[in-house]
């Protein structure tokens, strides 16, 4: 398992994800978010054009609490109102599930955005 330790490196791991899915998010509402925001909003910020919102993307250091790991993951509230995501729906491969386990560890670390 890779240990992501900066910004950039989440969003080349998530590009990653959508590519080995074979998901298109640039069709949702949200697009790929993640591309177009600073460090600071995507760790402060919420979930753009998602509605029933404000979705808050993560919450630092709660790997558990945050939305982006539980609707990667399929549990708790993000999940119950939109499901797993994204779509078409999982099971994802190995290589999926593991950079839900990195992007949790990243969070629970503080978000390092080391260079």
């Amino acid at each position: 398992m890779a240990t992501l330790t900066n910004y950039a490196e989440v969003q080349a791991a998530l590009n990653t994800f959508v590519k080995e899915a074979n998901v298109s998010p640039g069709l949702a509402p949200h697009h790929t978010f993640w591309n177009t925001m600073t460090y600071q909003q995507f760790i402060t910020g919420n979930v753009p054009g998602v509605p029933g919102g404000p979705w808050k993307i993560l919450e630092v250091g709660h790997s558990k609490d945050s939305n982006i790991i539980q609707i990667l993951s399929g549990y708790g509230k993000a999940y119950d109102n939109f499901g797993q995501m994204p779509r078409p729906s999982p099971p994802y491969e190995p290589e999926q599930a593991t950079l839900i386990t990195e992007l949790a560890a990243w969070i629970d670390g503080g978000c390092k955005n080391n260079s």
